[in-house]
């Protein structure tokens, strides 16, 4: 499993999911997922400050177990990183996702309501 950058609005065309990528998130902060040369779904970062990033959209169709996600979730965590962030960002109400979120070292985020952080040691 991996991500890679969404480079053109042609590479949505057979995408599944493709009505939920707006035209103008076909930059530098929009990475498909990919397993087995298989497109399942895609992320889509904002930078907030510098050195800040949020997940805005998480996407993924049909994953074949929930250890999929915790994969997902280690493959975004590592290149966040590698592009130099202090925290990763992620807003939700979703118990089961905060549930993951916690476990992933998470932690809720104090300037605003129902984010969590990821901080970079």
């Amino acid at each position: 499993m991996f991500l890679t950058q969404l480079k053109t609005e042609e590479e949505l065309a057979d995408l599944p999911f493709s009505h939920l990528i707006k035209a103008d998130q076909t930059e530098s902060t929009t990475y498909l997922i990919k397993d087995s040369q298989q497109t399942i779904g895609f992320i889509h970062l904002n930078i907030v400050e510098q050195q800040i990033f949020k997940l805005e959209k998480f996407v993924i169709y049909k994953p074949n177990q929930s250890e999929q996600i915790i994969e997902i979730f280690y493959h975004i965590l590592e290149m966040v990183k590698k592009k130099g962030a202090h925290h990763l960002l992620i807003e939700t109400e979703q118990e089961a996702l905060i549930e993951l979120l916690n476990w992933l070292g998470f932690k809720r985020w104090p300037e605003t309501l129902n984010t969590f952080g990821y901080t970079y040691g």
